[in-house]
């Protein structure tokens, strides 16, 4: 029997903080000890840290299987966990494609003992696989795209409706309308470079999809997820049809890149939907601190540094976040951005609400133990050599960035303690 014993912090929630002792064991939650020893248990004092629950970051791209030198479920969940993420929603966009049940078990197999984080996987919809969709298990949803991005899933208009119409699952949408994007291509003559991308794929194409998506949810009574919003528009459709079950997210490259970061980034910061103005980042911002937007993820999608120094055309789109997921809005609580418990609900307690993930995203007993404990005095500059993830770089390197955690527990095991991963991988599948 393993006996983990937190003194001294403090626990955080949507509610506020406490200042409570937690004990865990044999990877739960099993109570709060007032001013007691237990015995057997390890004792970890944190005192002046802050205790959250783990991290759930339900869209990644962990690359694996099919690209596997960008990233793999090791490499991943190894940075993941050193940014104080316990949970892990893998998306579908792999080569193979996990379009099929068949696709989905083949994923379990090869992820299967490898993680260090726990993780679930959606599967995808590709316009011809419903029967597969609906008939896939414990899956937090099934994702579609309306534009084309990394992987060519692109679906048409009927297809995506017959989806609303017939499916039985959470859907979460990519939405860009590929018909504005194609028609914005043909505006450039000559080379193409990385700030054109903003302007290719418009705000205008973002804004179009997610009304029509929104209409369908409303139309068919369907809950919809809007994955990375990144303009006003959009937040202002969505906000409309909130009662219809639409929910939505935003990473940190739209929430604190902008336009102006080409000229430093290039293809560095070229992503699917691209980063967008300061005002576009300021609405988004308000959105996020009056709750029209539920939740804060990556959308992480790494790439090789070889890959992002080609021309446009041939530089992929994506960015990798992962592991600066807490530190970043650490930060941005420091400098009073946030409040810590806004933070928590945005990057604990909803994401398990709407991704239907039991016993985590809280501190409460009887949950499982996937644990994050931070320490708000650490000041740390983000540096290249420091980051576990196969990409290797991040658009935030030089920033200095107060708050850090600096000890993540995954079922009532340390699987990360100053600035090592410790251990074994022992992440497992979620149970939805």
């Amino acid at each position: 029997m393993s006996r983990i014993l937190l003194k001294n912090g403090e626990v955080v929630s949507s509610k506020g903080t406490l200042k409570i002792d937690v004990l865990i064991e044999d990877g739960k939650i099993v109570g709060f000890p007032e001013n007691e020893e237990v015995e057997g248990a390890e004792v970890v004092d944190c005192m002046d840290k802050l205790i959250l629950p783990g991290v759930i970051d339900p869209h990644v791209h962990f690359r694996d299987p099919g690209a596997t030198y960008k990233e793999d479920f090791e490499s991943g969940s190894r940075a993941a966990v050193s940014g104080g993420v316990t949970t892990v929603l893998d998306m579908p966009n792999n080569e193979p494609p996990t379009t099929s049940r068949k696709a989905l078990d083949a994923k379990r197999a090869l992820v299967n003992g490898r993680s260090f984080a726990n993780y679930g996987f959606y599967i995808g919809f590709d316009g011809g696989n419903l029967e597969e969709v609906n008939e896939a298990e414990n899956i937090p949803g099934v994702k579609v795209y309306v534009a084309n991005s990394t992987g060519d899933m692109g679906v048409s208009q009927e297809n995506l409706e017959e989806l609303f119409e017939k499916s039985n699952k959470l859907i979460v949408v990519h939405a860009e309308d590929e018909g504005i994007i194609e028609k914005n291509k043909k505006k450039f003559d000559g080379e193409l470079v990385a700030e054109m991308h903003s302007k290719i794929r418009s705000p205008e194409a973002a804004a179009k999809a997610v009304k029509y998506v929104c209409e369908l949810a409303r139309k068919y009574k369907r809950p919809v997820h809007i994955a990375h919003v990144s303009t006003e528009a959009e937040v202002d459709i969505i906000e409309e049809y909130k009662e219809d079950g639409v929910t939505c997210e935003v990473t940190p490259h739209h929430l604190h890149l902008t336009e102006d970061d080409y000229e430093q980034w290039k293809n560095f910061i070229k992503v699917n939907p691209p980063v967008r103005s300061r005002m576009e980042v300021f609405s988004l911002w308000k959105a996020l601190k009056t709750g029209v937007i539920d939740i804060i993820d990556t959308d992480h999608a790494p790439h090789s540094l070889e890959e992002k120094e080609a021309g446009y055309l041939d530089a992929p789109a994506g960015i990798p976040g992962v592991e600066m997921l807490l530190p970043i809005f650490l930060n941005t609580v420091s400098s009073e951005g946030l409040t810590i418990s806004e933070l928590v609900r945005l990057v604990c307690e909803r994401p398990a609400e709407i991704f239907g993930i039991p016993n985590k995203g809280r501190i409460m007993e009887g949950y499982d133990a996937d644990l994050v404990i931070v320490d708000m005095e650490i000041e740390k500059k983000v540096e290249r050599k420091d980051l576990l993830s196969k990409a290797g770089w991040s658009p935030y390197e030089g920033l200095m960035l107060k708050g850090w955690p600096i000890m993540t527990i995954v079922d009532g095991e340390i699987v990360y303690k100053d600035g090592k991963v410790e251990g074994q991988p022992i992440g497992k599948e979620v149970v939805f």
